[in-house]
């Protein structure tokens, strides 16, 4: 038995669903993401003279990572997987999103090499914010796309 080509347009549009389905990113995210990178990276900083410190800020960031991600998946409903079958607008994003991650973490291990802790945790918060916020146009105008295609 063969689909007919709507059939497989509605399975298509059904796999598309959750890349191009959800809500509008809060405008707070962008700056509340750059703020928990940095504080991801403020614990390398600490560990050496303030292991304590360190530990309490990891755990505190960890419990503040959990909540949002309960949050944000009651918010947005179903979840793309990145290996899942991403329709083929999507994948260059992807591509761009993972090059502008190695390349973000590549500056900040730099910075902190070279200046410190307090100076790549600041270069974080700034790179992760714009980052995220150049991913988040570069997502919806992929995801324009395919709902265009998928129409």
């Amino acid at each position: 038995m063969e689909n007919t080509p709507d059939e497989l347009r509605s399975i298509e549009r059904a796999e598309a669903a959750p890349f191009v389905d959800y809500p509008p990113t809060p405008r707070w995210y962008y700056p509340a993401a750059g703020a928990w990178f940095a504080g991801i990276t403020a614990t390398q900083g600490l560990t050496d003279d303030h292991l304590a410190i360190s530990m309490v800020l990891l755990v505190l960031l960890l419990v503040a990572f959990g909540v949002f991600m309960g949050w944000y998946s009651r918010y947005r409903g179903a979840m793309p997987r990145f290996f899942a079958r991403t329709p083929r607008e999507m994948r260059a994003t992807f591509l761009v999103y993972f090059a502008g991650v190695a390349a973000v973490l590549g500056s900040v291990w730099w910075t902190l090499a070279e200046v410190g802790w307090a100076p790549a945790s600041a270069l974080m918060f700034v790179l992760a914010t714009t980052g995220l916020w150049l991913h988040e146009r570069n997502y919806e105008a992929a995801a324009a796309r395919v709902r265009s295609r998928l129409s």
